[in-house]
């Protein structure tokens, strides 16, 4: 095991003085991590400024490496490629990329993961998918932390951040010990457990701001929009404390649903940023305007690829550059994007088509309505009345629109004629909830499996 993996899991110091002397240390200089971080960076600025050949031979070198590797260190590509009467030879050219096979999860998982991965010493498992029910796992080698770590501060810059600003997150950790809010010396920031209660969480928050000075909010922004709602409803002095050196929010993991994103900087008067990124760390993007992102090639090859649904999307496709445990070569995340713009082959920016793939119902007739534009395109008066708002569908053409009241509304008649619903051909239900339905994470989803509501 690497020392950054050793680190990364078992460091969980509380105490603030060590971390933020930690915060000082430049990551260029950390042990572990520094020189693969240095050159990331590097490659960062450097393709920024290359013209779109320079670009398309930065892009056309790198992935080449790895499709070499692939094919000559893991099993799997071996077999697949040679069923598939392909060579990674065909590959001459920037354009050649196209002749490679595109893989998905359904490929993958015909396969142990030990035939899709090489034989390398300093790596560790991961799975993804387990929330969709159809998961997927395999390896991930531990430079990869650090190629992360580049990537990541890159976006966040965008907003100011340094390594030495303190942060505030909402995630869903379960590493909490005795308090609903802990120090984490390794990432330098407070963590608020958002499955206690947020009074109880205030409270203490309180006093660690009277002592430190916390620049950033990062957590799911279904999350954050929880915490905006109380501070707005309840705890005006907290929010007074935070304004008071808050320089911006980084919103993770899932899709920033305008409602909670416009609440949590009108709450808090700060600027947000959120990028896409997946477990299998072939895609990651950062926003350049809010809800159009741009990938980082430096990070993995990413495309657009047609996808024949019918309704003008396209899949996001991404090759990661430098997983040399588990390569994931031209894989289909299945997350349908749109208004992809792409100068040669190079996609530059697109946005995210109903949040991520999934995130829509079916209508009586089997068309796919997006959940983006019938929640959050509509005006619903039902949302004056709720703080959560959440739809299951069990068949096409019936949903159950699933809402939670606000704490100044004890009681609510009629829901249904408070939900736009013209011109959708879906018979909506309305279940009054106590408290928004959330993942095993603590993901407050949009879309929820039917399974999971209670009589």
């Amino acid at each position: 095991m690497s020392l950054i993996v050793f680190v990364k899991k078992n460091l969980n110091i509380n105490s603030p003085l060590i971390g933020k002397a930690l915060s000082l240390i430049p990551f260029e200089s950390r042990p572990g991590v520094g020189s693969v971080y240095q050159r990331r960076r590097s490659d960062i600025e450097s393709y920024e400024a290359l013209d779109i050949e320079g670009k398309r031979a930065f892009i056309f070198q790198r992935f080449r490496n790895i499709l070499n590797y692939a094919y000559e260190q893991v099993p799997f590509y071996k077999s697949y490629y040679d069923q598939k009467g392909f060579s990674p030879k065909e590959v001459q050219s920037f354009d050649d990329i196209q002749r490679v096979p595109v893989i998905n999860k359904e490929i993958l998982k015909r396969y142990a993961v030990e035939e899709r991965t090489a034989d390398i010493k300093d790596k560790y498992i991961a799975n993804t998918g387990g929330s969709s029910g159809n998961p997927l796992s395999f390896y991930v080698s531990s430079k990869m932390i650090a190629n992360e770590w580049a990537h990541m501060h890159h976006i966040w810059e965008r907003l100011g951040y340094k390594p030495s600003s303190l942060k505030l997150t909402f995630a869903g950790r379960s590493e909490f010990k005795k308090n609903c809010v802990e120090y984490d010396a390794l990432r330098h920031s407070y963590g608020v457990n958002i499955y206690e209660d947020l009074k109880l969480c205030a409270a203490e928050l309180k006093k660690i701001l009277k002592r430190q000075r916390i620049e950033y909010l990062h957590g799911y922004p279904s999350a954050l929009y929880e915490f905006s709602l109380y501070c707005r409803d309840h705890d005006h002095e907290l929010i007074g404390l935070l304004k008071k050196n808050l320089k911006g929010a980084f919103l993770s993991s899932e899709y920033p649903m305008p409602l909670f994103r416009d609440t949590l900087e009108k709450v808090f008067g700060i600027p947000t940023i959120s990028w896409y990124g997946h477990t299998e760390r072939c895609v990651l993007a950062y926003e350049t305007e809010k809800f159009v992102y741009t990938p980082f090639q430096t990070y993995g090859y990413t495309e657009a690829l047609d996808n024949n649904a019918g309704n003008g999307t396209q899949n996001l496709v991404g090759t990661g550059f430098y997983n040399m445990a588990s390569p994931l070569i031209r894989y289909d995340t299945y997350d349908e994007i749109n208004d992809a713009k792409s100068t040669h082959g190079v996609l530059q920016s697109f946005s995210i088509a109903g949040g991520r793939a999934g995130e829509f119902v079916l209508d009586a007739k089997n068309k796919r309505i997006p959940l983006t534009g019938l929640i959050f395109g509509r005006h619903h008066r039902l949302f004056d009345m709720c703080s959560h708002l959440q739809i299951a569908q069990r068949q096409p053409g019936e949903a159950t629109i699933l809402y939670v009241l606000s704490d100044s509304i004890s009681e609510l008649q009629h829901p249904e004629k408070l939900f736009d619903s013209s011109n959708v051909d879906i018979r909506f239900e309305f279940k009054l909830i106590d408290r928004p339905i959330k993942t095993v994470s603590g993901k407050v989803n949009l879309l929820v499996n039917h399974a999971e509501i209670t009589n």
